[in-house]
């Protein structure tokens, strides 16, 4: 009798220790959710007034095509109306990388010259812009 008891007890306790798990589990779901709408919501907004976004890529951002297959989120410049020399390609837009992007409207933003004094970079052009 006193095994069963001890077993009833345990087989409870485990339960409860179960329903607290999947509760907290539920709850760090709900939390990653809420977290991602937020950054999607906000960086719809970015994307929407962002100066840069046009095609469904960042005009800021230019890639040698080179670099593509380095950089997931590339892809052959599809700009209209592109000053850059072809061939080249952007990063694709969506809402979370605008999101996480520090460039924006009302930013001030470095000139080439400025980004290459900066970053000290001898053959600027065949890297990364940014």
């Amino acid at each position: 009798m006193d095994v069963r008891l001890w077993m009833n007890i345990e087989l409870e306790e485990l339960h409860k220790r179960i329903k607290k798990i999947e509760k907290q589990k539920n709850d760090d779901v709900l939390t990653l959710v809420e977290i991602l709408a937020n950054i999607t919501f906000f960086g719809e907004l970015k994307k929407a007034q962002c100066e840069y976004a046009r095609n469904g890529q960042c005009s800021f951002f230019i890639l040698m095509n080179e670099k593509k297959s380095k950089v997931p989120i590339a892809s052959n410049c599809c700009v209209e109306q592109c000053r850059e020399a072809a061939p080249h390609c952007h990063l694709d837009l969506s809402d979370i990388t605008c999101a996480f992007c520090a460039i924006g409207k009302n930013q001030p933003l470095e000139s080439n010259s400025q980004l290459k004094k900066k970053t000290r970079i001898q053959n600027y052009e065949e890297n990364l812009r940014y």
